[in-house]
């Protein structure tokens, strides 16, 4: 049975126990996290947390699903444009995550840990390309707000996005050729 990537939605704060307990059992797992410095009135401490509140993302065949759906803290497999969530024959409601998804996920929270997950993927902006760091040759929309930069990574397979602040500086345009018309002489 071929495996595929799946996005689970957790109970609240479950994302690193079920991460856990799916890990326990062989099975691939990934939970994307940050590593932040948390200011507290007598120390500075790091922490990890969830990058994404209540997901993870698991590559199961069809029989792990049904094991992963029984272990506490699961809710559901995140689908799209599906009527019914616990439906597993409507193959073409999961998202279509590959592992350059899971891999683009991880490169850019470990690059900008400081990365705000977006829920809807924004059209509006200019398209830009990484021209240097791990994420160089990926693409995304420009947002300018006052004096920051902020770029926009659309997550392919997922109606989701990360938005992460930046020098201008790590990015290109990429510019659309015009079409000329034809001299009519």
């Amino acid at each position: 049975m071929e495996k595929k990537w799946y996005q689970i939605y957790t109970k609240s704060n479950a994302e690193k126990k079920l991460c856990n307990k799916i890990r326990a059992n062989g099975l691939q797992v990934f939970l994307p996290v940050r590593i932040l410095k948390k200011q507290w009135c007598d120390r500075v401490k790091v922490v990890e947390e969830p990058a994404l509140k209540s997901y993870l993302f698991a590559k199961l065949t069809d029989d792990e699903m049904r094991f992963v759906e029984r272990l506490t803290g699961f809710c559901f497999f995140v689908t799209y444009g599906c009527p019914n969530k616990t439906i597993r024959d409507q193959k073409k409601c999961y998202p279509d995550i590959t592992d350059a998804t899971i891999k683009l996920i991880a490169l850019t929270l470990m690059e900008y840990p400081n990365a705000i997950w977006q829920e809807s993927i924004l059209l509006k902006g200019n398209k830009v390309e990484f021209i240097q760091g791990s994420l160089k040759g990926y693409q995304g929309l420009l947002i300018t707000q006052s004096s920051e930069k902020k770029v926009v990574i659309n997550i392919p397979g997922l109606k989701q996005s990360l938005i992460i602040n930046l020098p201008k500086a790590l990015l290109r345009q990429i510019i659309k050729p015009h079409k000329t018309k034809p001299d009519k002489t």
